[in-house]
């Protein structure tokens, strides 16, 4: 039998037509005059809170003395153990970050270190919601999703409002978003537009008796389910019928590009998590020109109140959680930037930016279980080929007791906003004038500099 949600999935864009069901009307998979040359703005949640002061380490000077001071030992990282962001020395990187755990801090960089080098990454500082305060995860991160800093009484995210206020966006085939989760994500409320799939390959009809895309040539009047649906809808006149065969031609397209055969180029290789899969699937579509201009990504698992980790690079058999997950992460945002940036239709990754952020960062001092607890400021991290990498961004709110945030936390001398504000601007040549529209209440347009024109 076939399933209610399988059902919704293959014929609900008549009901999505009158914003019944969110998340599922499609565009006209026909559509030609669509400017295949667009950018793409890749929004990635490190949800949970990462601990941004375990990932960008003060390695000399004054901060260091501080953090030294106040850092607990089970996740004081030793200057000796980072590896080496800027030329004077100031400032380190977690070793994860650009090696394997058996690598030395001086071998070659790899990964998000190899970015770094290569000015394709670029490290914000202080990052966070100076207007807004709270170390709820539930809260933090509804309002940086929803753009809102201390409100969730919006019925849209912020990139829904983006889309909604933008102009000479291409004709899309299928959407002109991917939110790549298993429910609709926050950024995206209101849009009824909008792909929601924990993975490409999920996105068919599942609920029948038979396979969604196989018809076997053995058996007489053997075929696929989705051949019954384009059949259903080819019957049917009238809005309904309009849309009931847009619906399945968009299904049909989806089955048709081959997300299980798709090769990397470049030399790229995904990790095989969820977020290497996703981000894989996502450059496959990027690579369709399929009108595509934002996607939203999660990647959670920061949530370290206990057991957080510290790195000991050279040592092949050390676990270390938190060097786990940043080296997934590294290794995902890596492996998609070379497989767009190498790729034989030429550097995609030129019009492609992927902003990281997180709802909070941790506090200072750790605590007993070698963990730490919900902050404040954070770091955020932006990559891409038109990116001023290489550089770190903003002010660091400093360690010592006087610039403290209530005596525990890193302070926000960076709105997040700025951030996709800029890219916003910059990349996806939205009017600064309207940015309001996107970030009610965000004030004067004040770039940072980290994107290229």
């Amino acid at each position: 039998m076939i399933t209610r949600r399988s059902f919704i999935k293959a014929c609900c864009a008549a009901a999505a037509a009158s914003s019944a069901v969110p998340g599922m009307a499609y565009f006209n998979p026909l559509g030609a005059g669509r400017n295949i040359s667009n950018d793409v703005i890749v929004y990635l949640f490190l949800r949970g809170g990462i601990d941004g002061l375990h990932l960008v380490v003060p390695s000399s000077g004054p901060e260091r003395v501080s953090y030294d001071q106040i850092r607990h030992p089970g996740v004081l990282i030793p200057e000796t153990d980072l590896r080496a962001l800027d030329a004077e020395g100031r400032w380190g990187l977690h070793p994860r970050a650009g090696g394997l755990r058996g690598d030395g801090v001086g071998s070659a960089p790899k990964w998000l270190q190899k970015l770094w080098v290569q000015n394709k990454l670029a490290i914000i500082q202080g990052c966070g919601m100076p207007t807004a305060l709270s170390r709820s995860h539930f809260d933090a991160q509804a309002w940086m999703d929803l753009g809102t800093p201390g409100s969730k009484n919006t019925s849209t995210g912020w990139i829904t409002r983006y889309l909604s206020a933008a102009t000479g966006l291409p004709q899309a085939e299928l959407s002109s978003v991917f939110g790549f989760a298993s429910t609709l994500p926050l950024s995206l409320l209101g849009n009824n537009e909008a792909f929601t799939v924990s993975r490409a390959e999920e996105f068919k009809v599942d609920g029948f008796h038979w396979s969604w895309d196989d018809s076997d040539p053995d058996i007489n009047n053997h075929q696929g389910a989705h051949t019954r649906l384009a059949n259903i809808w080819a019957q049917s006149d009238g809005l309904l019928g309009s849309k009931g065969k847009t619906t399945a031609q968009a299904l049909a397209q989806m089955r048709d590009i081959p997300f299980s055969e798709y090769l990397s180029e470049g030399g790229a290789e995904y990790p095989d998590n969820g977020l290497g899969i996703q981000m894989q699937n996502l450059a496959q579509l990027i690579k369709q020109d399929t009108g595509l201009v934002a996607a939203t990504l999660d990647y959670g698992g920061w949530d370290t109140h206990e057991g957080q980790g510290k790195p000991q690079p050279g040592n092949p058999g050390h676990y270390d959680y938190y060097g786990n997950q940043l080296e997934g992460l590294s290794r995902a945002v890596e492996a998609f930037y070379t497989d767009l940036a190498l790729s034989a239709q030429g550097n995609i990754m030129n019009r492609v930016s992927v902003v990281m952020l997180s709802e909070f960062g941790r506090k200072v001092r750790g605590n007993q279980s070698n963990g730490t607890d919900h902050g404040y400021g954070n770091v955020a991290m932006v990559v891409g080929g038109s990116v001023n990498g290489g550089q770190l961004y903003g002010n660091f709110p400093g360690l010592d007791k006087a610039s403290l945030f209530e005596n525990q936390d890193l302070g926000v001398t960076t709105d997040y906003r700025r951030i996709l504000a800029e890219a916003l601007v910059k990349r996806m040549n939205f009017s600064a004038g309207n940015l309001d529209q996107v970030f009610p209440g965000i004030g004067s347009y004040e770039p940072l500099g980290v994107f290229q024109q």
